[in-house]
């Protein structure tokens, strides 16, 4: 009886989330990390994606470059983890670039565009309120909410179109999957760059 109990788990897929969450650019951390935690638990309870669960692995560069390269390393050691978003700033997202690229690890730049910051003013109301809700204080979102949960929602369309014809979700096949996907985002039109 124990062990049916546990057929019933999905698997998990990782994403990566690594933004400045400590340090001078910290509004652009928590920007991002109430946004990614808004499109995981919405994709979440929509019942995931290819019968897959999605969380997010925040990981703190403080922008600084060199723990931008570290944190990049981190990720990567993790199979679990098929994509991220980050760095934010030219400097961390330069330095951990290279990382990513060796390992196969796929990088939403954000903080550049598709992904640089947008008027917060322009965001749905629905985006707005749901994004208040899940801050524990009460915060409203910043320049980079919606181009974060952008990100995310092009993840998402990748991850099921990498289950649907990939045979899989793997690093290999969102990438693949990545290639020339746009999506019609908050913010605009959104893809890898």
């Amino acid at each position: 009886m124990i062990l049916s109990g546990c057929a019933s788990v999905k698997p998990v897929v990782k994403i990566g989330l690594v933004a400045p969450f400590e340090g001078r650019a910290r509004a652009v951390g928590y920007d991002a990390i109430y946004a990614a935690r808004l499109a995981v638990r919405e994709a979440n309870a929509a019942g995931g994606i290819g019968g897959y669960r999605l969380a997010v692995v925040a990981l703190d560069d403080r922008g600084d470059p060199e723990l931008a390269a570290q944190s990049a390393a981190a990720l990567a050691v993790d199979p679990a983890v098929v994509a991220v978003v980050g760095h934010y700033l030219p400097a961390t997202t330069a330095a951990a670039s290279e990382v990513y690229a060796n390992t196969g690890l796929p990088l939403l730049p954000a903080g550049a565009p598709p992904f640089a910051a947008a008027d917060p003013a322009a965001l749905p109301p629905a985006f707005v309120a749901a994004y208040e809700g899940i801050t524990p204080f009460d915060e409203t979102p910043g320049p980079y909410a919606g181009p974060t949960y952008d990100a995310f929602a092009l993840l998402w369309a990748a991850l099921a179109q990498a289950e649907e014809t990939g045979g899989g979700i793997t690093r290999a096949t969102v990438q693949e999957a990545l290639r020339g996907l746009e999506y019609e985002g908050m913010t605009g039109t959104v893809f890898q760059p």
